[in-house]
């Protein structure tokens, strides 16, 4: 698009990202823009813009916010997990269906970091799917092992993709493990 305005701005202020959120020609970065918003600081301002009804990017920001906050939970940093739950805790407060739907997807994501007690196959795969897809990739999910202690389920990728993410979940307890 001949038109856009490409900011580059990796520190964007409160204004610029209003500006942003509600003119579709502006881009924060020309590329990987979405990694200018994996920030702590921003979470109150993109959950308010992405509770915006009349926001044209607010299922772009939740998303984004999804994408960034599900590599936080997977990583299980007592530090990272309690950017999730701050995340949870501002957007309680959401009056719209998708950032509501996407508040429980959190909350469950962070009862799985905890271990969600004995797990069925079926169970296992329903969480591996808020783990490892959420609401904005697109992709299939395969169990690639199982034995009497663990479900392995792995995230499809073509052949040629570096990363294959993976959870190992133990059966008993529901804890999960998360290699690449």
């Amino acid at each position: 698009m001949e038109d856009w305005i490409v900011l580059n701005d990796w520190n964007p202020s409160e204004q610029t990202l209003r500006k942003w959120a509600y003119d579709e020609r502006i881009q924060l970065s020309d590329q990987d823009a979405d990694l200018v918003l994996h920030e702590e600081e921003y979470l109150p301002l993109l959950l308010e813009l992405a509770d915006e009804p009349s926001c044209p990017r607010s299922s772009e920001i939740l998303g984004t916010l999804d994408y960034y906050l599900m590599f936080l939970v997977l990583r299980g940093v007592e530090e990272h997990i309690r950017i999730v739950e701050k995340a949870v805790a501002l957007a309680r407060s959401a009056k719209t269906a998708p950032v509501i739907e996407w508040r429980q997807l959190q909350e469950r994501r962070l009862r799985y970091r905890a271990g969600a007690g004995p797990l069925s196959r079926e169970q296992a795969v329903a969480a591996a799917r808020d783990l490892l897809i959420g609401i904005d990739r697109i992709a299939e999910l395969k169990v690639v092992d199982e034995n009497p202690k663990t479900w392995e389920i792995e995230l499809s990728v073509p052949p040629s993709h570096r990363y294959r993410d993976r959870l190992s979940f133990d059966r008993a307890t529901g804890v999960f493990r998360f290699s690449r």
